[in-house]
C-alpha cells in the first residue's frame, strides 16, 4: 500500500458496521453459480441443524456437493472443511463470515434453514445458533472488501487496498447469573485460518449495556485487506437470547 493509495482511501472513508441479535450472527455466505444470473434456474439450501447442510438445484440435490448434494456435518464438522467442499464443487461458491476456519458445525452451531429457492447468484446467509453449547456468543465481521473476493481469485480484489478500524461497540447480555461480559476484538486475515492477535477487549457488567462510547476517532485499525471480527460473549453457561445485541460502528477507508 503506497502513501498516495492510503492518503486517497481516508479521504473516502465511509462508516460500516450493524446490530446483530441472538441467532443474528451470519457464520457463511453461500451462493449457487451453476447458471447464468440471468437464467431462469434457481437454488435452495437446507440446514438441519447438527445434521447436515443439502443444496439444492432446480429442485434436485447437486451432486457435485459432498455426497449426493448433502454435506454432513459428522463428515465436515468445521466452517473450513464445509467451505472448502462446497468451492470445489464448481457450482457453489461459500466464504467464512463472522467466524474462524476452525469453528466447529458439528453440533448445533448452525441454525436450522428450511426451503426457500433463490435465484443464481444471489446471496444467501447461514447463521450461528447463539444459545448453542460452545458458543454463547453474537458475532459481527467489519470487512475490507465485497462478498465472495476472496474466493473468486480471478477477480482483481479490492480487499488488498483497503482496511477497516472500529469506532464504537455498544452490548447488552442477560445470562441471569450475574456473569461478567466481554466484547473482544480480533483481527483476522483473509482466510479467517486464526486470529492473527486480539485486538482489544472491553468487560461489562450482566443484563446492562456496555457502551465504549461516541467518537470521531478509531480505537483499534486492521491492517490492509484484513477484517476485524467482534464477538459478545460471557464467560459461563447462563446465556439468554432474549435481548441480547451486539452494535458495531466502524469505519472502512
Amino acid at each position: 500500500m503506497d502513501d498516495r493509495q492510503a492518503i486517497l482511501n481516508s479521504a473516502i472513508a465511509k462508516a460500516v458496521g450493524g446490530r446483530v441479535v441472538a441467532d443474528g450472527s451470519i457464520k457463511l455466505r453461500i451462493r449457487c453459480i451453476a447458471y447464468p444470473e440471468s437464467t431462469k434456474h434457481y437454488a435452495d439450501a437446507v440446514v438441519v441443524s447438527a445434521t447436515a447442510l443439502t443444496l439444492y438445484v432446480d429442485g434436485a440435490v447437486d451432486s457435485n456437493v459432498g455426497a449426493s448434494g448433502v454435506l454432513a456435518f459428522a463428515t465436515y464438522t468445521t466452517l473450513g472443511t464445509l467451505v472448502d467442499a462446497i468451492n470445489i464443487s464448481g457450482t457453489w461458491e461459500a466464504e467464512i463470515v463472522a467466524g474462524l476456519r476452525s469453528d466447529t458445525v458439528s453440533g448445533s452451531e448452525l441454525l436450522a434453514r428450511s426451503t426457500s429457492t433463490f435465484r443464481m447468484y444471489e446471496e444467501i446467509s447461514l447463521y450461528a445458533d447463539s444459545s448453542d453449547n460452545g458458543v454463547y456468543k453474537v458475532s459481527y465481521l467489519l470487512e475490507p472488501g465485497q462478498a465472495f473476493e476472496y474466493v473468486r481469485t480471478k477477480v482483481a480484489p479490492s480487499y488488498k487496498t483497503h482496511r477497516v478500524g472500529l469506532q464504537r461497540l455498544k452490548g447488552l447480555i442477560n445470562t441471569n447469573a450475574g456473569e461478567a461480559i466481554y466484547m473482544t476484538a480480533y483481527e483476522l486475515k483473509p482466510d479467517k485460518a486464526s486470529a492473527l492477535k486480539t485486538s482489544g477487549t472491553w468487560e461489562g457488567t450482566d443484563n446492562i449495556e456496555k457502551d465504549t462510547g461516541a467518537t470521531d476517532d478509531v480505537m483499534v485499525h486492521a491492517g490492509y485487506g484484513n477484517s476485524i471480527l467482534i464477538d459478545l460473549y460471557s464467560t459461563g453457561t447462563g446465556w439468554i437470547d432474549s435481548g441480547a445485541y451486539l452494535e458495531v460502528q466502524g469505519k472502512r477507508e
